[in-house]
């Protein structure tokens, strides 16, 4: 019996099939693959609420923000660095800001090309629930020459201080540049970058990547501290009354006619608890002879915590500094003098004699602060002299995600003087010497009790 037509197609089928090699099929990426592959841009960010269904956008205040993972599980944004992981069977990551705080976003699309997630509460590190989009970067975007050359870029367009520090930025270019290639790795490219930087010694300059930090610490590095610590200067208190103002403002008396306040370790924090603390240490003072305000080792913030205290010794309106902001292409394009004063403020100002004790560690905002105290005539100065730092930086992304901050003005004292890389001179220049530092004798603090004796 001969075999059917159809009996012999299926067997010649079979046997070419299994003649066939069968062609590999590709694994799809993993959601690590996804996150950890390229660097992500922000598209879109609102804010939810406060009513249900309400957003707000509010894309325009991260400007060139970008975040990128590593999967050994660290993240990097211009705002935070610090750890990821997914969690909740890969449907959320969980956020962990230097082991400082954490928050949780919820995955809505996670993509070769596009990066979804939502925030639905607030933490420390934001302060409202977000839905946030993020896209993938454009092929080519993180080569090392791209970087190098945006980096190079921003600076000559933003950067402050190229003048005053008589920086050839475009000599720099060429020495640099040259140096970087395709093959360029991230750990050579973050040496090449961080060398190019070094020649502003600037301390508001700094490059944050996954492999590195480059900050310029010259400013202070190379001189003495002056300055022995609040625990030492306990020593010499009659009547100690504490922290305040959430831990940034200390006051006392010493031998209950001379008033004590320190002022850090820097200006940040709740602006209201400031102005609450600094007005019952007015009240509190208030019939010392003097006050010793120590704002030794003080790193700098924001002015306005400054301007909260200053503004409780003030007797009137006075300019205290001018400021003229990078606005043009050309390294000379700065806008005119914007003039910056301090007045009275709160209840009470205490107008009798006042002893600022600074050292070299007093930088940027703080050095903000010596100047709105400077201007008063009943204030002067005791130590050594600051940092010399002016810039009021702001922090850009690079295409690889890397992070780094660049100076944009220029400040000067209320006589139009630069002090960026000079710092701020004290009426009575004084150094604590090995010998009073190694018996635990803070010669500058004795000096202002002298004084205001």
């Amino acid at each position: 019996m001969k075999p059917s037509s159809a009996f012999l197609i299926c067997l010649a089928a079979a046997q070419f099939l299994a003649g066939c090699k069968s062609s590999p099929v590709e694994p799809s990426p993993t959601k690590t693959d996804l996150l950890t592959g390229t660097v992500w841009q922000l598209q879109k960010a609102l804010a939810l609420g406060p009513a249900a269904g309400q957003t707000t956008d509010i894309t325009s205040q991260f400007p060139y923000l970008s975040m990128s993972f590593t999967k050994d599980g660290r993240y990097l944004t211009a705002i935070h660095n610090g750890t990821w992981q997914f969690i909740e069977s890969e449907t959320s990551i969980l956020i962990d800001k230097d082991s400082v705080s954490q928050l949780t976003a919820k995955i809505v699309e996670l993509s070769a090309t596009s990066f979804h997630f939502t925030i639905p509460t607030a933490t420390v590190i934001v302060s409202m629930p977000l839905d946030v989009s993020f896209v993938a970067q454009p092929a080519g975007a993180t080569s090392p020459e791209t970087n190098f050359e945006t980096l190079w870029k921003e600076f000559d367009t933003r950067y402050s201080f190229f003048e005053i520090k008589r920086i050839n930025w475009d000599s720099l270019h060429t020495v640099y540049r040259a140096q970087v290639t395709s093959t360029t790795t991230d750990a050579q490219l973050f040496q090449i970058m961080s060398s190019m930087l070094s020649n502003l010694k600037d301390g508001h300059v700094s490059l944050t990547t996954s492999v590195g930090t480059y900050t310029y610490t010259g400013w202070y590095s190379q001189y003495p501290t002056n300055f022995l610590g609040t625990a030492t200067v306990a020593r010499y208190f009659s009547t100690d009354y504490g922290t305040t103002a959430g831990g940034y403002l200390r006051y006392a008396k010493i031998a209950d006619s001379i008033g004590y306040l320190y002022i850090g370790p820097n200006l940040n924090g709740d602006q209201t608890l400031w102005s609450q603390a600094i007005d019952v240490i007015i009240n509190t003072l208030k019939n010392c002879k003097g006050i010793i305000v120590d704002i030794r080792s003080n790193g700098g913030g924001s002015d306005a915590f400054g301007n909260i205290v200053a503004g409780r010794f003030a007797d009137q309106l006075r300019v205290y500094s001018f400021i003229r902001w990078r606005s043009g292409p050309s390294h000379s394009d700065f806008t005119d003098y914007q003039a910056a004063t301090i007045e009275p403020q709160g209840p009470r100002q205490f107008t009798k004699p006042v002893a600022l004790l600074t050292n070299r560690r007093c930088f940027s905002s703080a050095e903000g602060t010596i100047l709105m105290m400077k201007a008063l005539p009943n204030v002067t100065l005791i130590g050594d002299t600051t940092g010399g730092g002016s810039a009021n930086p702001i922090t850009l992304t690079l295409p690889n995600g890397w992070s780094y901050r660049v100076s944009r003005w220029i400040q000067y004292t209320a006589q139009k003087t630069i002090f960026e890389g000079i710092g701020l001179s004290p009426n009575i220049p004084l150094w604590i010497s090995p010998a009073d530092s190694a018996a635990g004798h803070d010669a500058i603090l004795e000096r202002a009790i002298q004084f205001l004796r």
